[in-house]
């Protein structure tokens, strides 16, 4: 007979577990939504298909204004529509704000050769004077 003392009996209480496998879950859970949402945050693009070219291309996101060309011929800058007027101006804004960055035109390869040059000249009439346009690696 355990746990018999002074004329009584005593209860044994099992010893205190604390199982970590549904915290460690949770970590792993919390870790993969992170790595998948970073993902989506650094690429920009809006379905479109860059063109492939063979010369190797500088990433310098950081320091670029990204104006995306859509293939139906939509101008976006930061996941908005801008219209033709509406281009210049948010350009001249921008130039006040950044006037050594660089311009980065992401069009789509199906898209309309006049909407680019458009959004070039437009850049180039708000004061920028670094112009790019991305392509894919081949």
């Amino acid at each position: 007979m355990s746990g018999f003392r002074g004329g009584g009996f005593r209860e044994r209480k099992p010893p205190i577990v604390l199982d970590l496998t549904p915290l460690i879950d949770c970590i792993f859970q919390l870790l993969v939504f992170f790595l998948l949402t970073a993902s989506f945050i650094t690429t920009p693009n809006l379905g479109v298909e860059l063109p492939k070219a063979a010369s190797k291309a500088t990433s310098s996101q950081q320091r670029d204004l990204i104006f995306v060309v859509t293939r139906t011929g939509q101008i976006q800058y930061e996941n908005q529509n801008l219209s033709t007027g509406g281009l210049l101006s948010k350009l001249r804004e921008l130039h006040k704000k950044r006037p050594n960055a660089r311009i980065l035109i992401q069009a789509d390869t199906k898209a309309y050769h006049g909407k680019v040059v458009r959004v070039m000249d437009a850049a180039k009439a708000a004061g920028f004077k670094r112009l790019g346009v991305a392509i894919q690696r081949r």
